[in-house]
């Protein structure tokens, strides 16, 4: 038995496995539903879909060390992506977050 198979059998300490012992987990393929053009709105914008209920991740398109070069290339840092079933709501909420206006707060005396 191989360590791949030992661990699908097994299941990693302390997760919880949704598919019967000794299944592998179904794979489900991860859109992307956001080019993002730097780290910090990456991380903002995944953090939200996560708060939303949406796992997301963050997938640069820069080589390290060639940062600007990359960017140059395709015209954005990276990409924000979910996985295939919740790409259309993940799309809408960010959609939603881009075109909302910020509300002012009590000015300042």
């Amino acid at each position: 038995m191989t360590r791949e198979e030992d661990r699908e059998k097994s299941g990693a300490p302390g997760e919880e496995s949704r598919a019967p012992r000794g299944e592998a987990l179904p794979r489900e393929a991860l859109v992307a539903v956001r080019n993002v053009p730097d780290e910090q709105t990456a991380t903002m914008l995944r953090d939200f879909l996560r708060d939303q209920g949406i796992e997301a991740t963050v997938v640069a398109v820069q080589i390290p060390w060639l940062s600007t070069v990359e960017s140059l290339l395709h015209g954005y840092w990276g990409r924000i992506e979910v996985l295939g079933r919740d790409a259309e709501r993940a799309r809408s909420l960010l959609d939603d977050f881009f075109a909302a206006t910020p509300e002012r707060g009590e000015e300042e005396p």
